[in-house]
């Protein structure tokens, strides 16, 4: 099945280690219609941004993923990342074992979705609140106060974007 691809001005994907960019002033979408390893430019962590343990484990496995050529050096790379933030951080072994058992069965892009949590875990966010394929989102409120809880947060989070956008356009 195809997979379509909006992309807006500016910005890059990569397609199998080519970087693609949309150099127009107007959005356009790619169409790719077989399989190909693709990553969009906000999942992409560059060399100097991998400066974290979680964050280094991240960028091997996104290397694997991404360049075909080298992609068993860079697993024996991030199999080593994750034995040694395992190692450091034994309270993540349940995200390690499940980014190593995706990685181990050839699913390299929910390897590299599912090692988001060890970077939530790092910056002290509850990896929970990290969602990817395969998975199903996080725990919804079950009792009514929780939902009117949720609810009046949304609510509040809007009326701010409300504001936010009438300080910019008068006439929004």
């Amino acid at each position: 099945m195809p997979l379509s691809i909006p992309l807006p001005a500016g910005a890059k994907v990569i397609i199998n280690g080519a970087v693609i960019q949309n150099s127009g002033s107007a959005n356009i979408t790619l169409t790719v219609h077989n399989k190909a390893n693709i990553l969009r430019d906000k999942e992409v962590l560059t060399h100097d941004e991998a400066n974290t343990p979680a964050k280094e484990v991240y960028y091997a496995v996104q290397n694997a993923y991404l360049f075909e050529g080298n992609r068993g050096e860079w697993e024996n790379i991030a199999y080593a990342l994750l034995d040694r933030h395992q190692t450091t951080a034994p309270e993540t072994t349940e995200i390690v074992e499940h980014v190593r058992g995706l990685m181990h069965d050839d699913k390299l892009y929910n390897a590299l979705r599912a090692s988001r949590r060890l970077i939530a875990h790092e910056a002290g966010e509850p990896p929970e609140t990290v969602i990817h394929p395969g998975e199903p989102p996080g725990p919804r409120p079950s009792s009514p106060a929780q939902r009117q809880d949720e609810i009046g947060r949304i609510k509040g989070k809007l009326a701010e974007l409300e504001r936010r956008l009438s300080a910019i356009d008068p006439n929004a």
